[in-house]
């Protein structure tokens, strides 16, 4: 059986093995190198700050009476640190100390002295066989849960935006709502995902995780004022979400507490907020009763076109850039009708009739509001509704939702002076993009 030694060495030992061509530090059975720039520029910086490291495995084989050594678990951060003599990077962000911007070269004789003094802590085995040597690299990996992509960034990227990011995922509502599993919290998948909502109230609307970590490479200094602004709109966003839900049925219980969806609802109330609008002091009973129908509606089976479509736009390629804005332009469609008070523009009539027009060919979708018109007061056959009328709301209303319009005979039009009257679209299939 094989007999392990710990030993510390300092890192000069370390350089001296692999001048000498004594130093293995890739065996066939190694992984291929995946460290960032920025994983190696901190484990420099925990050197520089005296911060202890993991165990690094060795297997010590003597060939023509010298040593030779071969790593078994620790490629990376030694093939890290030889980097970093040989003047390969040099420390920047999210490096932050009095060493910014330098090479190892750069350094003064102390620090250098310093630094090549660090102890490495080493597991040394003296002449295992290879069958010994890949059992031991397995039962050191076996059981190690490997670091996932939010976890690397603890490490690689402190500073101000991942400050910000743990923080905001604390805030109570995140729980009220229950968007995050414990499973979620365990791992930082929760800190992941306000860092994407974070990015897009930044740059806007991103795909996918792409590119986290250069805003948390960039932002890891943030001005101060920056960062207000963010975290600011950030509370208003999720206190005005709140006006948009009742206690009856609030928005844990719907599909946009899932986090497809809140992403898209968040951010399209967020850019309300930014120009200058809001729900606060007016009616939203209609507003709410909409994101009833889409949250009743909303399925890759529905018999509703386009909110088929954005189920389908949840679940295929949820987070790409392409379905996360046809999400944020569908939503500001249904929005705006009360946060703007605004009567349906272009892109916003193509939805209303679509939407309206397959809830009135199916009998449990159509309010029996909707089959009456309300110029002559008659009622209009189900099959007829979509075909024979236009979508009409009254002319002082305030708020102009799918479900406080109603469809008006084309013939009632001249006697239906008190009706706001939408022309349909020209095309029936609204392009969001």
């Amino acid at each position: 059986m094989v007999h392990w030694n710990s030993s510390p060495h300092p890192i000069s030992d370390v350089r001296d093995w692999k001048d000498a061509e004594r130093l293995e530090l890739r065996p066939d059975f190694q992984r291929l190198e995946v460290w960032s720039p920025q994983a190696k520029i901190m484990l420099m910086d925990t050197i520089l700050r005296g911060i202890p490291m993991p165990k690094i495995f060795l297997a010590n084989k003597m060939r023509d009476e010298k040593t030779y050594r071969v790593v078994i678990d620790g490629q990376q951060r030694l093939n890290a640190i030889l980097e970093f003599l040989r003047g390969k990077f040099s420390l920047e962000k999210p490096y932050e100390g009095p060493h910014l911007g330098r090479f190892f070269s750069q350094f003064d004789q102390e620090t250098k002295d310093r630094f090549l003094s660090y102890n490495i802590d080493f597991n040394e085995a003296l002449n295992p066989t290879d069958e010994e040597v890949r059992e031991v690299y397995s039962r050191v990996n076996k059981y190690t849960v490997p670091l996932n992509k939010q976890e690397l960034r603890r490490a690689d990227f402190p500073g101000d935006f991942l400050d910000a990011a743990e923080e905001l995922s604390t805030d109570p509502y995140f729980e009220r709502i229950r968007i995050f599993t414990p499973a979620n919290r365990r791992r930082y998948a929760d800190v992941e995902y306000i860092s994407e909502l974070m990015v897009a109230r930044i740059a806007g609307i991103q795909d996918g995780k792409s590119t986290l970590d250069d805003f948390y490479l960039e932002y890891a200094t943030w001005n101060t004022e920056g960062k207000k602004q963010v975290l600011e709109l950030f509370a208003k966003s999720l206190a005005e979400l709140d006006l948009l839900f009742d206690e009856n049925r609030p928005i844990s219980v719907t599909r946009f507490r899932q986090k497809t969806d809140f992403y898209s609802l968040f951010l399209a109330v967020g850019d309300f907020l930014l120009q200058g609008h809001s729900v606060v002091g007016k009616s939203v009973e209609f507003l709410r009763k909409d994101i009833q129908l889409l949250d009743l509606e909303i399925a890759p089976e529905s018999d509703i076109k386009l909110c088929s479509e954005y189920a389908i736009k949840c679940v295929s390629q949820a987070n790409s850039a392409s379905s996360r804005k046809w999400r944020d332009a569908f939503l500001k469609s249904i929005l705006r009708g009360t946060y703007l008070g605004a009567f349906p523009d272009a892109s916003a009539a193509e939805i209303f009739y679509s939407i309206l027009s397959d809830c009135c060919r199916g009998d449990p979708m159509c309010p029996e509001s909707m089959r009456w018109c309300p110029g002559c007061g008659k009622e209009t056959p189900e099959s007829q509704v979509p075909e024979s009328c236009l979508l009409a709301w009254p002319a002082n209303s305030e708020a102009y939702q799918l479900t406080n319009a109603e469809w008006i005979h084309r013939d009632c039009l001249a006697i239906a002076k008190e009706w706001a009257v939408l022309q349909r679209p020209n095309s029936d299939q609204p392009n969001l993009l």
